[in-house]
């Protein structure tokens, strides 16, 4: 039994919703919030609104599986997930590609809930706050997958592609939003920002408009997002898809336009780590993307970018170098969670020993070790800390694996399938230094950032499957 149209429809209906909603939420709630006055508890609850379509979609796909239950058994050698539609659960699972990530990650979670609950006595509350912001990237990339390779088609790769084009207009406003800021200081007020406020809590002080330095008065771009360091986490995750999708293949004229565009927004964050990696991805996609003579090309040009962030880096360097809690701090922070991890090595100490439950927990010590491997490893110990390595991992083999499609030569390979190959590559490179920035900052518990990522990689990653399959 195949799909309905009508079906199809609603799904790609509700991922829209999920990734444009996601766009408007933090600029709708600052304006709800502290334009409005309104901070009740309907607000928090509406605030959920991207985890319940998460659980719906759950929800559905345990639905789809029990009414199309069957009871004869087939050859497992005969399936693939091309001809999954209609087939019972088992049936659907014995030719999944993730097999071995779902199972690793139905492990972390039950062996994360058990050691909260039965052994830590942290409570089933924290233990959600802790799984939450650790393991809800996978959760998504599961149910998104899924949901593609069983109804999704050639048509719904629109939806990563649209992406791309929000992005144009999201630097564009941005860069408006900069130039805003420098020559209009005192515009912040009135846009119900607050210069000396700068965690942003919501409910209790306006949000934050992040200056670098208190005597200096350089405000860090942070536009529509949440805070400066949300929208440099969101630039450099999906800088790669921006690259193949709005760069690659352009006219000459186009490329430097849009890589100059993209390089001031990423200027404009005041963010040390993000000029640096998104220099370092620049080279690596071009080095892999662009044919021998570009190549010569771009490191023509890699002496003189050098030399002007020399430069900048010189005139401003009580911005770059020497902020002390950014060259210092961090190291204090590793060092005295290292000591920590030393007490218990292989065995776990809680949920709320370390950020984020231990910031929601009345009666608990807040503690933030900056790092997020060393904040798992705390939190449920050396085995937990394995199995998610290996998720994030995995993550990393199948996209680096999709490249080999853009250099195969084989005529069965079609356009279509190397394109989706290298959009996979794309996410790849995304998450490789996002998950860099683990050592020193907390990127992939942004909720702006792994939600819409996670569901736009397995998109991708599940048309290219199909498209795989089809033409085997």
């Amino acid at each position: 039994m195949e799909p309905s149209n009508k079906i199809i429809k609603a799904l790609t209906l509700v991922a829209k919703i999920f990734f444009i909603w996601l766009l408007l939420q933090f600029f709708l709630q600052t304006f709800v919030t502290y334009r409005l006055g309104l901070d009740w508890t309907i607000w928090k609850i509406i605030r959920m609104w991207k985890e319940i379509i998460i659980i719906g979609l759950l929800w559905f796909l345990g639905r789809y599986f029990w009414k199309n239950r069957i009871n004869t058994k087939k050859s497992e050698k005969n399936l693939t997930p091309i001809s999954t539609h209609g087939k019972n659960f088992k049936e659907f699972f014995t030719t999944f590609p993730l097999k071995n990530f779902v199972r690793v990650f139905l492990a972390t979670v039950v062996v994360s809930f058990l050691v909260s609950v039965f052994i830590n006595h942290t409570g089933v509350g924290t233990w959600i706050m802790s799984i939450r912001y650790s393991m809800i990237g996978f959760l998504i990339f599961i149910v998104f997958f899924a949901i593609s390779l069983l109804f999704f088609g050639t048509r719904e790769i629109n939806i990563v592609k649209r992406y791309g084009r929000i992005m144009k207009t999201l630097l564009v406003g941005s860069l408006i939003w900069r130039g805003i800021l420098w020559l209009i200081p005192n515009l912040l007020k009135f846009a119900w920002y607050n210069q000396w406020n700068y965690e942003g809590d919501v409910g209790i002080a306006p949000p934050a408009a992040y200056y670098t330095q208190y005597d200096t008065g350089y405000a860090r771009n942070q536009f529509l997002f949440e805070r400066p360091i949300s929208r440099w986490f969101f630039l450099i995750a999906f800088w790669p898809l921006f690259f193949v999708l709005c760069f690659k293949n352009r006219p000459l004229r186009d490329k430097i336009w849009r890589g100059s565009l993209y390089g001031l927004a990423i200027m404009s964050t005041f963010s040390r780590a993000a000029w640096g990696v998104w220099i370092i991805q620049t080279i690596i996609l071009i080095l892999m993307q662009f044919p021998r003579k570009y190549r010569k090309i771009a490191l023509r040009w890699f002496i003189p970018v050098l030399l002007v962030f020399g430069i900048v880096t010189y005139f401003w360097q009580k911005q770059i170098i020497t902020r002390e809690f950014s060259n210092t701090g961090h190291f204090r922070l590793v060092v005295e969670a290292l000591n920590k991890i030393w007490e218990q090595p292989l065995w776990w100490q809680g949920a709320w020993t370390a950020w984020p439950a231990s910031h929601q927990v009345e009666g608990i010590k807040a503690y933030n070790p900056e790092n997020q491997y060393l904040q798992i490893w705390l939190e449920y110990g050396l085995l937990w800390f394995l199995w998610r390595l290996y998720l994030y991992s995995y993550l990393h083999y199948i996209a680096y694996k999709s490249y080999e499609e853009e250099k195969n030569t084989d005529s069965k390979i079609t356009k279509k399938r190397k394109l989706y190959g290298m959009i996979v590559f794309a996410f790849g490179v995304g998450v490789l230094w996002l998950s860099i920035e683990w050592l020193v900052l907390q990127s992939f518990v942004d909720r702006m950032i792994v939600y819409p990522f996670m569901a736009l990689f397995a998109i991708a990653y599940g048309l290219y499957v199909k498209e795989q399959h089809t033409h085997k």
